[in-house]
């Protein structure tokens, strides 16, 4: 057990890990414990991991504990390898402790990743009232991989590192959870899935107090501290953790520390912002990028459809010339922070000089142009701008109607062709025509402008 010099939160602990075991050992449901990295779901895994090997010693550890992590593929990059680094490390130490224990971290289908919606489809930077990235990027993965847990074993207990303590709304929405005689509350949108919050009445000073102990726990642990994960949340600002995916209840992105480098749900970016002040430097094209999305995504930017993809008038998805400006630009800030990384962090004690910091992968790459495609894209732009920096050299940039266009170059102006086929191609689902034509009107009426514009 451990040996905190504090009465009142060695009490704590050891009530929490009674807790746990109590209903580790009151049936056979396997379980799912959140892990974001953050600093209560540490603290609800540490306890976990304490209680399981004690168990282990008596041999009751019977059934199987799944920790899962969610990865949006757009976390900040520091953020993300502290998760990889510490899933692999509490891996390793289940092997070696012969725990049954395994991690899992959770990532959305391509098709619903946020390049391919925004780059590929056109979906616009979200907002407090369109947050699409949240069910597609979060929910989504959680609740299949949930979902087959259930199946596989009729029912499963997840642990959740939630406290009243975090806020007001966070402690009326604790007080308000149906319980049942075990105290477990039924998951809202998953049947059969019930929910334990071991260290709910835990205060914050509780859970910074037990962390900062950790050399002095009695029992081994994968981690000898948490010092890196104080400093970074020293660097930022805010308690909250973004990525608990697989907690219905959990804090909106943008509001909190741990989140996507893309978000714009929020005006500012402050745990960005924070780390840019606190020695992370080299993330700053990030930072630009994200100040870009927000800015491009209004209405009024000039960058957005003034159609739906219905055709109705209103705000609409990114304009094609507008998703392959900002494919360009991902790539160019990949290079960009890749070259700060590496020139700025060569000291740190952590520096692995092979390490590359990739922002977007060759398959999203692939299906934004399978989307290209479909919205009359003939020179396979997307392609065409990833070889600019050294992706998919083995795709082809040619393309049938491109060919046959090419013959008759010096009769045709293929520019202007390809600019009013896309509007055709984009338009292809609308009911009235009466868009389309307006569209290749302002198109050409516009291309002839910027041509004499030049000429004089």
């Amino acid at each position: 057990m451990v040996t905190l010099k504090t009465n009142h939160l060695q009490e704590q602990i050891d009530t929490t890990i009674n807790l746990l075991r109590t209903q580790y050992l009151a049936d056979d449901r396997p379980w799912v414990v959140t892990y974001s990295g953050g600093k209560d779901s540490t603290c609800v895994l540490q306890l976990t991991l304490t209680m399981l090997q004690e168990l282990h010693k008596e041999g009751k550890d019977t059934k199987h504990t799944y920790i899962v992590s969610s990865d949006t593929t757009v976390e900040m990059p520091i953020i993300e390898k502290y998760l990889e680094s510490k899933l692999n490390e509490i891996s390793d130490f289940a092997q070696k402790s012969n725990l049954k224990l395994s991690c899992h971290k959770l990532s959305p289908d391509i098709e619903d990743s946020f390049w391919s919606l925004m780059l590929g489809k056109g979906y616009p930077a979200p907002t407090s009232t369109f947050r699409w990235c949240t069910e597609r990027l979060k929910i989504d993965p959680a609740t299949d991989f949930l979902t087959n847990l259930v199946n596989k074993h009729q029912s499963i207990l997840m642990l959740l590192g939630v406290r009243s303590a975090e806020s007001q709304a966070r402690q009326a929405s604790i007080e308000k959870r149906k319980l049942n005689q075990r105290g477990l509350s039924p998951h809202e949108n998953i049947p059969d899935a019930y929910v334990l919050s071991p260290i709910k009445h835990w205060s914050n000073e509780d859970v910074w107090t037990y962390l900062s102990n950790t050399k002095e726990l009695t029992t081994p642990l994968p981690w000898s501290d948490h010092s890196y994960m104080m400093s970074l949340y020293d660097k930022g600002s805010g308690e909250g953790d973004c990525n608990i995916a697989l907690n219905p209840e959990s804090p909106s992105c943008g509001k909190t520390r741990f989140g996507c480098w893309v978000c714009t749900v929020v005006e500012k970016d402050r745990s960005m912002e924070g780390m840019l002040k606190n020695g992370e430097e080299w993330m700053t094209p990030l930072w630009s990028y994200r100040e870009l999305l927000y800015e491009w995504r209004k209405p009024d930017s000039g960058k957005r459809d003034t159609r739906r993809r219905n055709g109705m008038l209103g705000p609409g998805p990114f304009l094609p010339q507008t998703r392959r400006e900002l494919l360009e630009r991902l790539l160019e800030v990949e290079k960009l922070v890749n070259n700060n990384y590496h020139s700025m962090k060569k000291d740190s004690p952590d520096y692995n000089s092979q390490e590359h910091i990739g922002l977007i992968q060759d398959d999203e790459i692939q299906l934004i142009q399978k989307y290209w495609d479909g919205d009359g894209d003939i020179k396979k732009s997307a392609f065409r701008i990833a070889q600019k920096y050294g992706r998919l050299m083995n795709e082809s940039i040619e393309t049938p109607l491109r060919a046959k266009l090419e013959k008759y170059e010096d009769k045709l102006n293929i520019d202007l062709f390809e600019r009013i086929y896309e509007i055709e191609a984009y338009r292809k689902n609308i009911s009235t025509r009466y868009g389309v034509i307006k569209d290749i009107e302002k198109r050409v009426v516009d291309y002839y402008k910027g041509e004499y514009r030049e000429a004089n």
